[in-house]
């Protein structure tokens, strides 16, 4: 009885936004996001303070031992992918009521076209962490309309990702920047890039992941500008010089020749360089000098040295 007392009161809701214009109410399939969020395990990862009722509703074995739980959960999952199901979806006024909402309690809801006057770092942050590919290909759009001329606004984003100082926030502004460019400029940018002295390594390293440039298809340099790049930002998320060494010294001895190429490299952040040398050498305990003779064992590899460290 509660449940039908629960769906009766939820429909009345939703036929007063309706008429509001709030909402528009549809039938199709339900999105896969229902489906992800495993429930049925102990607790369910639900907040402890959650009403049982509504961990009941959800479908959470730690709301109650009973089998009709269960059931109800099955019944539920089934219902989901077994056929069409009610769609609720915001129009444009209840988008703009809801945002208005979120913005008077403090929470963060970027607007399609609001940064067109953002500086370009700026522009690139909300792209790489607020916008899906549509939003930000739009919003790239509009950047560069509001700019004239186009070749001259994507310098200044290019520059942008180049005056950034954390290797993996840059590398992410530079993916952000790749994705939302219509469909072969961003490969053609990130290909252009490839010689520019200060983005080369990020360039290469968004081309590599993304298999559009081969490891064949990369000369000597560029494998160390990308073994140098990788090492660069696996140090920046680990918590300071400390979590820098705990990292350095989980690789073990291997890692004290890729750093040897790396500082071989024409990366362009060399302090970076000098302090990922100090702290392998005391991760590793190794004298400094050591880190030059592993480097010229290593040119003498030839390409095997070369494939062992990409």
């Amino acid at each position: 009885m509660w449940f039908e007392h629960a769906d009766r009161d939820l429909h009345t809701v939703f036929d007063a936004l309706v008429e509001l214009g709030a909402v528009d109410r549809d039938r199709g399939m339900a999105d896969p996001v229902f489906l992800d969020v495993e429930l049925a395990d102990t607790g369910g990862g639900l907040p402890a303070d959650m009403p049982p009722e509504l961990a009941e509703l959800l479908g959470a074995a730690g709301a109650a031992a009973d089998s009709a739980v269960q059931e109800r959960a099955r019944a539920l999952r089934e219902e989901l992918t077994s056929g069409p199901v009610e769609l609720i979806c915001l129009t444009e006024l209840g988008t703009r009521a809801v945002r208005q909402r979120l913005l008077a309690v403090g929470r963060d809801a970027p607007l399609v076209g609001e940064p067109a006057k953002a500086s370009a770092a700026g522009l690139l942050g909300v792209l790489a962490e607020d916008y899906d590919q549509d939003a930000a290909r739009a919003e790239l759009a509009g950047w560069i309309s509001a700019r004239g001329d186009r070749d001259a606004a994507l310098r200044q984003l290019t520059e942008a990702v180049g005056t950034m100082e954390f290797r993996t926030r840059a590398q992410a502004m530079l993916d952000a920047l790749f994705a939302a460019l219509p469909d072969g400029e961003g490969e053609r940018l990130l290909r252009a890039l490839r010689g520019d002295p200060v983005l080369a390594p990020l360039a290469l390293t968004s081309l590599a992941r993304r298999e559009l440039l081969s490891p064949e298809d990369m000369s000597d340099a560029e494998h160390l500008l990308v073994l140098a790049e990788s090492l660069l930002q696996l140090m920046e998320p680990a918590g300071g010089p400390g979590g820098a060494e705990e990292v350095l010294r989980a690789q073990g001895s291997e890692v004290r020749d890729a750093v040897a190429a790396a500082l071989e490299s024409a990366h362009p952040d060399r302090a970076g360089l000098e302090e990922l040398r100090r702290l392998t050498t005391r991760a590793l305990r190794t004298p400094a000098s050591h880190l030059g003779r592993a480097g010229k064992r290593r040119r003498g590899a030839g390409n095997s040295g070369r494939k062992r460290h990409r």
